[in-house]
């Protein structure tokens, strides 16, 4: 017994586990992946801030450029003028300067230069581009070149010193970050913060670039996973930004939790595991209570009577179980047998309705010694034999004692013990009745196989007695059918004259229904 106690209190422990675990685990993976999004959407956020200022600085530089369109090439005052206030205007410019055709640096905005410089020729293009580092002449810090061809084939161009983008980069990036700026043909970098590295085994290579924005994650040729950014400049599109974060780094305490979320798991796991013990003990003393109602009797009969309309007699009762609760009073069959299901107790239970027969029918028998006695009973009955003994035994002292089957217990009918149990009842003459006929699945081979005496009829069909109901057509069969079988016919439910004028008239004669009566204690009944 103890053993037995030890084995449901572990098997109880590890539901409660399980039930409180699962709706942590998936919470806790709700948060983590949360909190995951949240950091990749961070890096963007902060990606996007650099991006956006250097795209406005590049916009800009577009925008002054198209302003000089028109100046001309030969280093006059108006055209040094121009190139200078261009130059003051964005301050971050080093140096203005206007290409020939021809491919030479012909003026600056420092002033007139004394001789032509070779530089690269112009192209044929109506974006910016860029081109360098290279180191430049008056300050000799390295810059780089941001050139557009203008219209007559010439170009003007700004040098841009590499610390402006060092600033620009540096100011929005994390720790660990990597960011540069690089071609966006082969991704040579321009500028780099950080180690530079780039991305392996992409569906197609990141250079050159074949999407203006491109973020996931991916193994880097260093030998780390990391998840990376890469958007090109519309303004300058031979120019990329790459920004990328080691995994380690982006994801750095995701999966620890807070204080707050610890208490509040703790709090779920004690609320889950009490539920769950709590729903175990209930169940656990239902099956108690039930056990101690038999054991103190408290379930009575009630009785119902079956009358014959031919003669106005009483021919037959049937015990109906109720439960005499000491707290809540009479309980009806609907609040107590599926529990009594549930727990293997139909068995105890008949047996003390058979306990109620002895005590309750003994002067109403002496009256009627013919009267028939009906009680119920389920597939479970049929296959306990000391149930049977008991059944035998009782039919001693009521001769008319008739068992009630219900149609859909009548599945159980090919096991050996089920088939057994019927031969012996029926070589004790124990009447068999079916009872709620029509409402399960029993065939036709089933009724012929079986010792019936009686067949029932469901009290929906009776209810759908002068209605357009489909159960008022198959009553007909139904009646046609228990004649055929030469069966004894009783209907159930009939409440009313005209349902039990349409029963006389189709043969059936033998009636149970709040027409004649309701269930009531023996008392009461007598």
């Amino acid at each position: 017994m103890f053993c037995l106690i030890k084995k449901l209190q572990l098997k109880t422990a590890l539901l409660a586990l399980f039930f409180s675990l699962l709706p942590i685990a998936i919470s806790y993976l709700w948060i983590v992946e949360t909190s995951k999004q949240q950091r990749r959407d961070a890096f963007h956020h902060d990606y996007q801030i650099t991006f956006k200022n250097i795209s406005h600085n590049l916009n800009a530089i577009d925008q002054q450029f198209n302003l000089l369109t028109e100046v001309s090439e030969n280093c006059q005052e108006d055209t040094l003028i121009a190139l200078r206030k261009v130059h003051f205007r964005i301050s971050y410019i080093a140096e203005m300067g206007i290409v020939s055709p021809h491919g030479k640096l012909v003026c600056s905005s420092w002033g007139k230069l004394d001789s032509p410089i070779e530089v690269l020729k112009p192209i044929s293009s109506q974006v910016l581009r860029h081109f360098g580092p290279l180191a430049l002449e008056y300050t000799k810090e390295p810059a780089m070149i941001v050139a557009k061809t203008r219209p007559d084939g010439s170009e003007i161009n700004a040098a841009i010193p590499l610390q402006v983008f060092r600033a620009f980069i540096e100011g929005n990036s994390q720790s660990g970050d990597i960011v540069a700026l690089s071609d966006s043909n082969n991704g040579t970098p321009l500028f780099v913060s950080g180690s530079y590295s780039l991305p392996l085994a992409l569906t197609s290579p990141l250079f050159p670039l074949r999407q203006s924005k491109t973020s996931g994650f991916a193994l880097f040729d260093d030998g780390s996973n990391k998840y990376f950014v890469s958007e090109v400049f519309a303004a300058l599109p031979g120019l990329t930004l790459i920004a990328s974060r080691p995994s380690s780094e982006l994801y750095k305490g995701v999966y620890r939790l807070s204080l707050i979320q610890l208490c509040l798991y703790c709090l779920l796991l004690c609320c889950s595991m009490f539920l769950v013990y709590r729903h175990r003990s209930q169940r656990l003393s239902q099956r108690s209570r039930l056990k101690l109602a038999l054991k103190n009797h408290e379930f009575i009969n009630y009785y119902q009577e079956i009358y014959d309309t031919r003669n106005k007699h009483l021919v037959a009762v049937e015990a109906l179980v109720r439960w005499m609760h000491p707290v809540d009073g009479l309980r009806y069959p609907d609040a107590f047998l599926p529990d009594v299901d549930r727990y293997n107790l139909q068995v105890a239970l008949t047996e003390q309705v058979i306990s109620n027969l002895k005590n309750d029918l003994h002067s109403l028998l002496a009256k009627q010694p013919s009267l028939k006695v009906n009680i119920n009973i389920t597939g479970q009955h049929l296959k306990d034999a000391s149930f049977i003994n008991q059944v035998l035994a009782t039919h001693a002292e009521f001769p008319n004692l008739c068992l009630e089957v219900t149609e859909t217990e009548l599945v159980e009918i090919d096991s050996p013990q089920v088939q057994q149990s019927l031969q012996r009842l029926k070589q004790r003459n124990v009447k068999l009745a079916i009872d709620d006929f029509g409402t399960g699945y029993a065939g036709l081979q089933y009724l012929q196989q079986l010792p019936l005496d009686t067949l029932k009829i469901d009290r929906s069909f009776v209810v759908a007695i002068n209605t357009d109901s489909p159960q008022a057509k198959v009553l007909d069969g139904v009646i046609d059918l228990a004649l055929n079988l030469d069966l004894q016919i009783v209907a159930e439910g009939v409440e009313n004259q005209q349902q039990a004028d349409y029963l006389i008239s189709k043969g059936v004669y033998l009636h149970q229904g709040w027409l004649y009566g309701k269930p009531q204690a023996i008392k009461q009944f007598s």
